[in-house]
């Protein structure tokens, strides 16, 4: 009975440990936050007056989620982490193997200082960003991401993407979006004046702004397949 009792405790605790990483980092210094791995849902604020923290979790969603416990041997077993390293907050997103559930999804939380440069390279992402950051590069093939907000520079890659990016609090200075595929809703301060340029194979672009190649915003879109508005 002992050992049974032993057996369960470090199964527990080996899915506590794949679950979740709270280790408590200090973020007060970090200037940069990198994510790279698989496929993550991505929560970051930046905002005055927040105190810096970041949670990192593996969890199971769908249909069947609640019928799992954390007793079965593979619920959500993965080998994600973060770290900081100097000025940089480090995540790597590693969701589980075939051979484990295939329903459970990594997710970061971070609320960082404002001003923050991020970096996501992700094969999948659903990400939300609150705030004011530096710089965003995002790099996926699939993704979806909604940003509220203020950035100096947006550079978003990939292969199917869906954006909305809202700068209604400050304009960006420059923003680039090359995807194959792209749905993108581009919100701007109704005082600033924006030139976009579209290469395109297909595209439809819905804006009553005026085209300035001199606004202090400028918009580069190179995709396939695009739908773009611009208010």
């Amino acid at each position: 009975m002992k050992m049974l009792v032993l057996v369960l405790a470090a199964l527990l605790v080996g899915v506590s440990l794949a679950r979740a990483d709270d280790r408590r980092l200090d973020l007060a210094g970090v200037e940069r936050v990198e994510i790279i791995g698989d496929a993550a849902t991505v929560k970051l604020t930046a905002r005055p007056g927040g105190t810096p923290q970041a949670h990192l979790a593996e969890r199971r969603t769908g249909w069947f989620s609640r019928w799992y416990s954390s007793w079965f041997y593979n619920d959500c077993r993965t080998s994600s982490r973060m770290w900081v390293e100097g000025v940089v907050l480090r995540v790597e997103a590693r969701t589980p193997s075939l051979l484990e559930s295939s329903d459970c999804v990594v997710e970061l939380t971070a609320n960082l200082p404002p001003d923050v440069s991020v970096r996501i390279d992700l094969a999948a992402v659903e990400a939300q960003l609150d705030g004011r950051f530096a710089a965003l590069d995002t790099q996926t093939r699939a993704g979806d991401l909604v940003l509220a907000g203020a950035v100096d520079r947006v550079d978003l890659r990939g292969t199917a993407l869906r954006a909305r990016l809202d700068f209604s609090e400050a304009p960006p200075r420059a923003v680039h979006l090359a995807v194959g595929s792209l749905d993108a809703q581009i919100t701007l301060p109704m005082q600033a004046s924006v030139g976009w340029r579209v290469d395109a194979k297909a595209a439809l672009v819905d804006t009553v702004r005026a085209n300035d190649s001199d606004g202090a915003t400028q918009i580069r879109v190179s995709a396939d397949f695009l739908r773009l508005s611009i208010r």
